[in-house]
């Protein structure tokens, strides 16, 4: 393939998949994937595949990495608490911990691999739970003067961005509404990462630090008309697209 043609190539971008249970424990479950997320990731001029759990052969993660040119860590439940060591709430619902592994692993090989990601709201918990920090179990039950982040009937807020952040090179913006349900959040930032984006009431919204790390808490993918919302996409695809031309 001629070097022309290959600055071409539309970057593959794998997509992970969240998980719903069979049966009681995990015995049994099944992956799926929102399609808003494909759906952006196409709009944005990528090609996406979807990343299946896979916890018998760890070391093809790295295999299947090599596969992709950037990687799209979706939304989902509660990360289990003794992930970052305390002791679980009744008020969460902890999803398949072996996603959680797999993921952790993916990420930490994904940075190794210098492959762009983005993650977005478990996605963003999951990071800083990688990175050492911690989190809110349940907004409501610590912090009594929020706003209810999880309402399925007043999704949107607002957020504010930290001048001369990346948040602010990619969103060109200081301020703008978002899609956001969620009842965790960062408590304590992880090391190498800082909160760059808060909602009114406080929340952390959005974490940088890492090289080639985007991560958000809001879901972007369910603002589709909203270009805003659609340069993240964009900037991730551009990331991607460089990391395809440098190998």
């Amino acid at each position: 393939m001629s070097r022309k043609k290959r600055k071409a190539r539309k970057p593959i971008i794998g997509i992970t998949c969240d998980v719903n249970k069979l049966k009681p424990f995990f015995s049994e479950f099944e992956l799926f994937c929102d399609y808003r997320y494909i759906r952006a990731i196409l709009r944005a001029g990528g090609i996406p595949i979807l990343m299946p759990i896979n916890l018998v052969y760890r070391r093809d993660i790295s295999r299947l990495l090599d596969g992709i040119d950037g990687l799209v860590i979706v939304g989902g439940g509660d990360i289990h608490p003794s992930f970052y060591g305390e002791k679980s709430s009744r008020k969460i619902k902890p999803i398949y911990r072996g996603r959680t592994y797999f993921e952790m692993q993916l990420y930490r090989t994904a940075q190794r691999k210098k492959i762009p990601v983005l993650a977005i709201c478990y996605g963003m918990q999951l990071l800083n739970v990688i990175y050492g920090g911690t989190l809110y179990q349940d907004i409501a039950a610590k912090l009594k003067s929020v706003k209810n982040h999880c309402s399925p009937r007043s999704p949107m807020h607002r957020v504010k961005v930290l001048p001369g952040s990346l948040c602010e090179k990619i969103f060109r913006k200081r301020s703008f509404m978002v899609y956001s349900r969620h009842h965790q959040a960062i408590k304590v930032a992880g090391s190498k990462l800082r909160i760059t984006a808060f909602s009114e009431d406080g929340v952390a919204e959005a974490i940088e630090g890492p090289p080639r790390t985007l991560a958000v808490q809001w879901h972007p993918e369910c603002q589709p008309k909203d270009m805003v919302q659609r340069r993240l996409f964009k900037y991730f695809v551009h990331l991607a697209r460089i990391h395809q031309q440098a190998i």
